[in-house]
């Protein structure tokens, strides 16, 4: 499948895809985005990416068409086709909507990472939940470090969030994700692999994550990533993969397989 192009919901060329140069989606980072895969042609979890995103324009302040609107627009997009895709919506303060639908790169999912830490959290006024375009700082630290993700540490010394993913690690034979506190997104990858460590019989706990733990395995995770194991960190070997991420990854696909693929059945 060649890449697809919508705008408004409108079908277009590549020439196509475009936001005024007036709008303050671009002159202000004022939009905001979300970024779904199917697998086998099935969105995974579209209702959770599509109320992460209403609840993302309300706090901007950005105007939206409603939930049922745009799970159809999803959906529309991805019509006639099995394959696994991303389809990352954007949606401007200007009411631009920018929906472009891809193949998903296989060769990034897993893939190790190169992490660097910075100290950052968002500011109290500013819900860190809220899923807006102004990405300037993780990719500005990301470039700058030549890596591959940042993971954020907040004023309390604990990892928080990276810039493009939650984080799990392993802390005394337990897998730790960082609460949901204001000041993290609310992954949806991250509550899918909470239900399945549950539902496998993992231990896995929301709990403060210090930065100087001692980690026996680390990882990001999100959409595209799924669990991806941190190969170095700050310049040095980082933790890197185990068991019990590569169980809590094993239990991820099943709890996929089951809202995907089983569903064709």
């Amino acid at each position: 499948m060649t890449e697809r192009y919508f705008r408004n919901g409108e079908k277009v060329e590549a020439s196509g895809f475009t936001v005024s140069g007036l709008d303050e989606g671009l002159t202000l980072g004022l939009n905001v985005f979300e970024t779904v895969r199917t697998y086998h042609g099935r969105f995974f979890r579209l209702t959770a990416h599509v109320q992460r995103l209403l609840g993302s324009a309300q706090q901007m302040g950005v105007t939206i068409p409603s939930h049922e609107a745009l799970e159809a627009e999803f959906q529309a997009a991805i019509a006639g086709t099995d394959q696994d895709l991303q389809a990352r919506m954007m949606i401007t303060m200007g009411g631009t909507r920018l929906l472009r639908v891809s193949r998903i790169d296989a060769a990034r999912v897993r893939r190790p990472l190169r992490v660097v830490s910075r100290l950052w959290e968002p500011v109290s006024w500013l819900d860190g939940r809220v899923k807006h375009g102004s990405r300037a700082v993780g990719e500005v630290a990301r470039r700058q470090a030549g890596v591959d993700e940042v993971f954020w540490v907040g004023t309390d010394g604990c990892f928080t969030e990276a810039a493009r993913s939650s984080i799990v690690a392993v802390v005394g034979g337990c897998l730790v994700t960082p609460p949901i506190d204001g000041r993290i997104l609310e992954g949806v990858t991250r509550a899918a692999l909470l239900e399945a460590a549950l539902a496998s019989g993992l231990s896995m706990q929301t709990a403060p994550l210090p930065a100087s733990a001692v980690l026996t395995e680390l990882y990001a995770c999100s959409t595209l990533k799924e669990l991806a194991p941190v190969a170095s960190l700050d310049g040095r070997p980082g933790p890197g993969s185990g068991p019990l991420g590569a169980a809590l990854q094993t239990a991820l696909s099943a709890l996929i397989d089951a809202e995907c693929t089983a569903a064709e059945g």
